[in-house]
């Protein structure tokens, strides 16, 4: 019965999952024409093409109308492509990071879940850690950390090649500071 936003949707993975658990609106937004084809195609085998929408959209302004327009989610999935490719881009990607989940974290509902990933290596876990911490206090909100989560055994790590080791997600629980 929850109001699910799928950034970086892709193909719908996350936001295909929601729907099939019961999410009343799930809303994936990309900016690959192609990407959100094959989501609302997946979204139709699974029987839950009616709850989605698709929107093709840069994330960035997206989440800037969301929050003008003062829409709220119940659950926010953000989990973007790799925004730090090379050490080089550190200081650029870090930035971008911390404004989507600065962003995010605006229009989250009060008591919301936040799914933040990153696929870059250079942005380590303690990073993404420290800008989730920080937005959500930047913003008065207080942040729980539920779980977290890396890549599976479809992804092994090698011990030799310390960037095998580069998926990270953080659940997130969000409310309103008393």
């Amino acid at each position: 019965g929850l109001k699910v936003l799928d950034l970086f949707s892709y193909a719908g993975a996350w936001g295909i999952a929601a729907a099939t658990a019961g999410a009343a609106e799930v809303t994936c937004v990309d900016s690959s024409e192609s990407a959100l084809a094959l989501a609302a195609q997946s979204a139709e085998l699974n029987h839950v093409g009616t709850t989605m929408q698709f929107v093709r959209c840069d994330v960035f302004e997206f989440l800037k109308q969301a929050r003008e327009e003062q829409h709220h989610y119940d659950v926010i999935v953000l989990d973007p492509p790799a925004l730090i490719k090379r050490k080089k881009d550190f200081k650029a990607g870090y930035e971008a990071y911390r404004r989507l989940n600065h962003m995010a974290l605006q229009v989250l509902s009060s008591n919301g879940l936040l799914v933040s990933a990153s696929c870059s290596h250079h942005l380590s876990r303690e990073n993404l850690h420290e800008i989730l911490r920080s937005s959500a206090r930047h913003i008065d909100r207080h942040l729980v950390f539920l779980a977290n989560g890396g890549q599976g055994p479809d992804h092994p790590i090698h011990p030799a090649m310390p960037e095998t080791d580069y998926l990270k997600t953080y659940f997130c629980a969000v409310s309103a500071r008393f």
